[in-house]
């Protein structure tokens, strides 16, 4: 996972004319990182819960589906019951870091038929930030989202131990009575 992770984050950065930075270089591998652990320990649980393997997965799609929606750049003022839950996803934390290291110094321009009142609409990065509500600490949304992996990880073993139990405990009963 660390080398596709890797090369995500080589292809990203070429592909879109991020600034071709070491820092933002391994924000984005990081990044790439804890989302696809997320979603493995996310399809562990549901898998685990769930005996058919397409619900389970059909469930995953529509939790990440939501969160991305939900992360900052679809929709800026969700409802507080939502918002709670938002604080579970690591699409919010992905969104907020990846968004301050790559709109930072960045500025805008625009063609004169795009202007408004003789300038640009928006016309820097920060303001983007702004607009959005993510001119955050990225540090501490990527500290955020490292121990939601972490978290999410925890449970989906949490969750496998429980129901290996619960079957170890099955089989013990069914041999006893057999025996």
């Amino acid at each position: 996972m660390i080398g596709t992770s890797l090369i995500f984050a080589v292809l990203t950065d070429v592909t879109t004319g991020l600034p071709r930075t070491a820092e933002l270089f391994f924000v984005i591998a990081y990044n790439c990182f804890c989302i696809v652990s997320c979603g493995e320990s996310l399809g562990i649980t549901f898998n685990t819960f769930f005996g058919h393997t397409g619900f389970a997965v059909n469930i995953t799609s529509v939790f990440l589906s939501l969160s991305q929606l939900m992360g900052g750049t679809m929709s800026i003022n969700i409802p507080s019951f939502l918002q709670a839950f938002n604080h579970l996803s690591p699409a919010k934390y992905s969104i907020a870091s990846l968004a301050v290291y790559t709109l930072s110094g960045v500025r805008f321009t625009c063609t004169p038929s795009q202007q408004v009142n003789g300038q640009c609409p928006i016309q820097n990065g920060e303001e983007v930030l702004s607009l959005y509500r993510l001119n955050q600490n990225p540090k501490l949304n990527l500290m955020a989202l490292g121990i939601l992996a972490v978290c999410y990880r925890l449970v989906a073993y949490a969750v496998l131990k429980v129901k290996r139990e619960r079957l170890l405990s099955k089989i013990s009963k069914c041999s006893r009575v057999d025996g």
